[in-house]
C-alpha cells in the first residue's frame, strides 16, 4: 500500500508486527513504514506526520552525501581496503592476478576482459581479503562475549553490513566491509553475535553493546557516513 502524507509518498508494509517502525531508505530518501497487520491507514498517517521533522532530516542527510561513481576496473580508480585509499592499475596479462603494492593495487586480466567480468575477479579476492580478518576476530569477539557462532560467512548484500540466523547460529557479514575500517568490522562481527542471545534491537542489546563496545555509537557513524554508490540503492543497516 502506498499513501502521501505532507507531500512525501510512503510506502505501508504490513507485517505481523506489534509496533510501526519507519524507515528512509538511502540513496534517494524514499520513506518505508512496516505496521501490524490490523493498524488503520489514519493511524498510520498520524504516525507518520509525528515524524515529518525526522523524515526530512534525513533526506537532506542523503541528499548531501558523497557519492562514488560507477566503478569500471581501469586504472586510476579508487579504492578502499579497510579504510586505506588505493589507486587501481590494469595491465593486460595472459594470466589474471591481483597484487596490493603500496599505495596501488595491481589487477591483471586479459586483454577484452569486460567490466563484470574484472568486477567478479575483484570481488572475490576481496572476499579472500575479508575471510582472512574473520577468522582472527569472529574468535576474538566469541572469546570477549562468551556467545558463539556455528559459522560465518560472506556475501555481497544491498540492505545489511551483515545478518544473523539465531537458530542457525550462523552470521553473514557483507562483502562491501573490506572497505570500511576494521574498527567497523569489529562491530558488525560484535552486533551479530550478540543477535544470538539477544533478537531485537531493545534496551538489553544496547546494554551488551556497551558493554563490549563502549564507542560503537561513533563506529556506527563512521560505518554508515561513508559514501553511498551512485549506481545503486542500498539501506545499509545492521
Amino acid at each position: 500500500m502506498n499513501i502521501t502524507v505532507s507531500g512525501i509518498d510512503i510506502q505501508v508494509n504490513k507485517k505481523k508486527i506489534k509496533n510501526m517502525h519507519l524507515y528512509v531508505k538511502p540513496p534517494e530518501g524514499f520513506v518505508v513504514v512496516s505496521a501490524p497487520l490490523l493498524v488503520s491507514r489514519k493511524s498510520i498517517e498520524n504516525f507518520v506526520r509525528l515524524n515529518i521533522g525526522w523524515i526530512k532530516k534525513q533526506q537532506q542527510k542523503f541528499e548531501n552525501q558523497p557519492r562514488m561513481t560507477e566503478r569500471r576496473y581501469i586504472s586510476g580508480e579508487t579504492y578502499y581496503i579497510w579504510g586505506k585509499q588505493y589507486f587501481l592499475v590494469f595491465r593486460n596479462s595472459s594470466r589474471n592476478h591481483f597484487k596490493i603494492e603500496g599505495n596501488s593495487i595491481f589487477l591483471g586480466m586479459k586483454e577484452g576482459s569486460t567490466t563484470e567480468q574484472r568486477k567478479k575477479y575483484v570481488r572475490e579476492r576481496f572476499r579472500e581479503i575479508l575471510n582472512g580478518q574473520l577468522d582472527r576476530l569472529v574468535p576474538k569477539w566469541e572469546e570477549i562475549t562468551g556467545l558463539n557462532c556455528d559459522s560465518y560467512k560472506t556475501k555481497y548484500m544491498l540492505t545489511r553490513w551483515g545478518t544473523c540466523n539465531s537458530k542457525a547460529r550462523r552470521i553473514w557479514i557483507n562483502l562491501q566491509m573490506v572497505e570500511k575500517p576494521l574498527e567497523c568490522l569489529e562491530y558488525v562481527i560484535l552486533h551479530e553475535l550478540i543477535h544470538l542471545k539477544v533478537p531485537k534491537h531493545g534496551k538489553d542489546f544496547v546494554a551488551m553493546l556497551d558493554k563490549y563496545m563502549s564507542n560503537w555509537k561513533d563506529i556506527k557513524n563512521l560505518l554508515n557516513n561513508s559514501p553511498l554508490d551512485s549506481y545503486q540503492q542500498t539501506n545499509f543497516c545492521v
